[in-house]
């Protein structure tokens, strides 16, 4: 009696452990069958994969869950009922969509390109004007010529792009490189640099390398016959 009470219970051990559920996996959008995609039982830690027809079939007990996933797709989740047991799954996994924050892309501009931005949007009508030439306006050639408003927009032109010339060496020919490769310090670094400004042309082309070059060769020069302003001179035989 005990030796058939054993082999039932294995019986219904063995039909219990071999109970699985079978299902479809299919595309939300489409509705066409997706492959391979990963049914996991979370409570076995068991993995399938769909076929190329969408169909899989794992083991599974009423009230496990299965999670479904694939990349691309927003994963889903499904409790085992005994409706589904008998009848199969049919899971449709949808697109996964990326919600990417507002940017705004723009170049790596330095602070002295971005205010020469702000500076030539502020003037930008002044720098827009030219002055008429044309031959076929005298009227206007002449009034263009003596106009006091004219001769102020061109001054202004003019000076702004010596002002935007000055303002660029001054990003590259500046107080703490120089203090740096030099040592010098207050007014000695003022009136250094004051005797050896900067061409336009060269902070603009130089390298790195070429502008440290530039400021050690013309330290020399300066260390051989140090530069000081006519105004400090008077003062300091002033105090003698």
């Amino acid at each position: 009696m005990r030796q058939f009470l054993f082999i039932y219970l294995l019986l219904i051990s063995n039909t219990a452990s071999a109970q699985s559920i079978s299902g479809l996996v299919t595309e939300a959008q489409t509705g066409k069958p997706l492959y391979p995609v990963s049914v996991i039982n979370v409570s076995t830690q068991q993995t399938v994969y769909t076929s190329s027809t969408g169909a899989f079939t794992i083991p599974a007990y009423e009230g496990q869950q299965l999670v479904f996933s694939m990349v691309g797709y927003a994963e889903q989740r499904k409790y085992i009922s005994g409706e589904l047991m008998q009848n199969g799954i049919r899971i449709a996994l949808a697109i996964k969509r990326f919600e990417l924050e507002e940017f705004v892309l723009r170049p790596k501009y330095t602070p002295y390109q971005l205010d020469s931005i702000r500076r030539r949007s502020t003037y930008k009508r002044a720098l827009a004007w030219e002055r008429s030439n044309s031959i076929m306006s005298p009227v206007s050639f002449v009034a263009d010529r003596i106009s006091k408003k004219s001769r102020t927009r061109l001054a202004f032109q003019r000076n702004f792009v010596k002002w935007e010339s000055n303002r660029f060496i001054d990003t590259r020919y500046t107080p703490d490189l120089v203090s740096s490769l030099t040592g010098l310090t207050g007014d000695s670094l003022g009136h250094f640099m004051n005797a050896y400004p900067m061409e336009y042309d060269y902070a603009r082309n130089a390298t790195e390398l070429e502008l440290k070059m530039w400021i050690r060769h013309h330290y020399k020069l300066w260390m051989k016959n140090p530069v000081i302003p006519a105004v400090d001179s008077l003062q300091i035989q002033a105090d003698k």
